[in-house]
């Protein structure tokens, strides 16, 4: 029968389907009430309690560049100290002097110094200042170190080793220029934007100058006038200059005469000393002037 089991299948199908949404709808009933009964799965809990604060006191670090043994040492920020024992007075050129300090490190972490020198006063060029950390001290020159800058960690020290020096070939024009050296510490924290600043000052520091002969009037002859200076003990040499054209003749040292014979009238005379070195030579400002006259079968006239 065919036709008939096919009725039979169809409706077996639609009884199998209701029985099956039957089900579901018990089982999203039994749910809901399990939800909205007396269990456990939605709940809120609020509770209070004491909090105690650590015992270990919570800070910030610190920063601070010191040196070791000069004045207050820098400590805080910023400052100035005094290296009064590198001084250099009455420098010629190739004179030097050099200093070692001791940088410390007062802060909390590791931090990179810098120094960085510079010139005071009327010091020109050929005076050469330097700052170099490890650098050996050879009393006229630093060797050869790290550079200006350097890593000290937390309570460590680093030496500095510090040097002025007046060049071999400085000019006759560095004559008398004074003034010192200034060496600018700064720390630096990585990382951070922490700083902190320290200056070092030397003693004076300044260049020799060649003394001043005097000139006077010598012995005056006819047709001639002798011009006489007093001895400069570390000149090489004198300028003598005479006449209205401002003739100038090399004098030998130890000798401190010239004698003139070339007519004039109202000419005026002067003389300069003279210091060689290995580099250069330095001329000495010029001595007050003289005015004389030479005349043929004349005395020589000279005030």
């Amino acid at each position: 029968m065919p036709a008939h089991e096919g009725v039979a299948t169809v409706a077996e199908s639609a009884r199998h389907g209701a029985t099956v949404r039957r089900v579901a709808v018990l089982v999203v009933a039994a749910m809901v009430c399990v939800l909205a009964g007396g269990g456990i799965a939605w709940a809120w809990w609020r509770g209070s309690g004491t909090a105690t604060a650590p015992t270990t006191r919570v800070s910030a670090g610190t920063m601070d560049v010191q040196v070791v043994g000069l004045g207050g040492g820098l400590v805080g920020p910023g400052g100035t100290v005094t290296l009064s024992s590198l001084t250099l007075t009455g420098a010629v050129p190739g004179a030097g002097v050099s200093e070692v300090v001791t940088v410390r490190n007062a802060g909390s972490r590791s931090a990179t110094v810098t120094a960085t020198t510079s010139r005071t006063g009327t010091l020109g060029t050929a005076f050469t200042t330097s700052a170099s950390f490890g650098a050996a001290d050879t009393g006229t020159g630093c060797g050869e170190g790290s550079g200006g800058t350097a890593t000290v960690p937390a309570g460590g020290t680093a030496t500095l080793c510090v040097a002025v020096v007046l060049s071999a070939t400085a000019p006759s024009t560095t004559q008398g220029q004074a003034g010192g050296v200034s060496v600018a510490l700064g720390a630096d924290l990585p990382g951070t934007s922490w700083t902190d600043t320290g200056t070092i000052v030397s003693g004076p520091v300044n260049a020799a100058t060649v003394p001043v002969p005097t000139l006077s009037c010598g012995l005056l002859g006819i047709g001639s006038v002798t011009f006489n200076w007093t001895a400069v003990p570390s000149a090489t040499g004198y300028r003598f200059s005479y006449g209205s054209g401002g003739t100038t003749v090399p004098v030998a040292a130890g000798t401190t005469s010239y004698r003139v014979t070339q007519t004039a009238t109202g000419a005026t005379a002067q003389v300069r000393a003279e210091r060689t070195f290995a580099g250069t030579t330095w001329v000495s400002a010029g001595s007050a002037t003289r005015t004389y006259t030479v005349a043929l079968g004349l005395l020589g006239v000279c005030a």
